[in-house]
């Protein structure tokens, strides 16, 4: 997940709402800290303006696991979508 800066009004409620205190403001604007982010995507849910949005954090794992056979099916998908 990553904030985007521009659309982040600051508000806060993606930052009291985060079931994983993940989320913290720097320079008044929202960030995301991957490490403690589980992608549970309360934050877009909350944000009113749209500034969460989806992205791939390991994208050469997501894609040596698809080569492989092994992407994990209908769970995991959510976790990663390559632009096509």
């Amino acid at each position: 997940m990553q904030i985007d800066s521009d659309k982040c009004v600051g508000c806060g409620g993606c930052v009291n709402l985060c079931p994983q205190t993940a989320i913290y403001f720097s320079d008044n604007k929202a960030v995301i800290d991957q490490f403690m982010c589980t992608e549970c995507r309360t934050c877009v849910f909350v944000c009113g303006m749209g500034a969460p949005g989806v992205s791939c954090r390991f994208p050469h794992l997501i894609l040596f696991a698809e080569a492989a056979g092994c992407a994990g099916g209908k769970r995991n998908r959510h976790m990663c979508r390559r632009n096509a």
